[in-house]
């Protein structure tokens, strides 16, 4: 219906990014993140490793009251974010409203040269799923 490609990345809620850096780079068998990056506008700071296709995101807050710092604080550390990549987020957005799918944006946000927006878990059985096109290049 809106082109999905792949699951583009799952973001992990954590209190502690570099003790959980540490933890999950032993496991995934990884020296350091595939990607690291801080998005102030989100209040978010990121350490992302690639298991095949898929970026596996480990996300702490940088600042109390953020999405990140509410979510943990509700249902502590763990999956906050599945990832979908399309083709054109606003042409993903429009079929989805069309479809009666309820989103939490207005408007498509924007981060590096993607675009991405979220459905309201609400209506996804729990899950905050976003939708994003572009590269994951700032």
């Amino acid at each position: 219906m809106i082109g999905i490609e792949k699951i583009d990345h799952i973001c992990i809620a954590v209190k502690d990014l570099k003790e959980s850096k540490s933890r999950w780079e032993a496991f995934l068998g990884k020296q350091r993140p595939d990607l690291e990056y801080r998005h102030d506008p989100e209040a978010i700071e990121v350490a992302r490793y690639y298991v095949g296709e898929v970026g596996y995101e480990l996300m702490s807050s940088t600042r109390e009251g953020s999405d990140v710092d509410r979510f943990i604080k509700k249902k502590g550390e763990g999956v906050m974010i599945i990832s979908f990549k399309v083709p054109d987020t606003l042409a993903a957005m429009k079929k989805l409203r069309a479809e009666g799918f309820e989103l939490i944006d207005r408007e498509p946000r924007s981060w590096g040269k993607s675009r991405y927006v979220f459905l309201n878990p609400r209506f996804m059985n729990g899950v905050l799923v976003e939708v994003i096109d572009g590269d994951e290049g700032a």
